[in-house]
């Protein structure tokens, strides 16, 4: 049986959900549990200490400047209705709707030491520590990497060689549904001599 600590953190990691964007409400998310939240990102395994990751965060006001990106990297983007003026205007209301943005940016150290695909799971471990911390703070999140998200356009912006999307925070408006996994049993063989 784990001790109370191991408890804690098996039960965040089993209560963290995928929340919409449609189910958050606007309450704004105290700067010190986003700087909680990030601080906990880069405490993510990372080879050679490179931490590859790097975030900006739109919050407020700040997220109409992240607004107009998205729509502007999305009408440039290969969407099939990316001239449409509905359609990006859809990029700009979606941002509002979230009280959080997080920028997911790899910062691959130049020259390369290690290969690619290390520095790519260095972020992905960092973000998934940014939504596990999100979890213990009582807030909804979500991982996402549309086309406006991973955008050169986007990239270039934020001064970014590389987006691997973005995480969006705030808090759920509704209890997230449970969720459950496959057995331990179809996903691990064990070997023991």
């Amino acid at each position: 049986m784990p001790d109370q600590t191991a408890q804690i953190v098996l039960d965040t990691i089993r209560q963290r959900r995928t929340v919409d964007l449609l189910k958050l409400n606007p309450d704004p998310v105290p700067d010190d549990v986003l700087e909680a939240v990030l601080t906990a990102g880069t405490w993510a395994p990372t080879h050679g200490k490179h931490q590859p990751w790097r975030f900006t965060v739109f919050t407020g006001e700040g997220r109409r400047r992240l607004a107009d990106l998205f729509a502007r990297a999305y009408a440039a983007s290969s969407a099939k209705d990316a001239g449409s003026p509905e359609a990006q205007e859809n990029q700009r209301v979606r941002v509002m709707k979230a009280p959080v943005w997080i920028s997911l940016e790899l910062h691959v150290p130049q020259p390369p030491r290690f290969p690619q695909w290390e520095e790519e799971h260095a972020l992905a471990a960092a973000a998934q520590n940014i939504l596990l911390a999100a979890t213990a703070f009582g807030l909804a999140s979500k991982w996402a990497s549309g086309p406006a998200m991973i955008s050169p356009l986007t990239a270039q912006e934020l001064g970014a060689p590389e987006l691997r999307g973005f995480i969006f925070l705030g808090y759920a408006a509704e209890q997230p549904k449970d969720s459950s996994r496959a057995p331990l049993a179809e996903k691990v063989v064990w070997v023991s001599e």
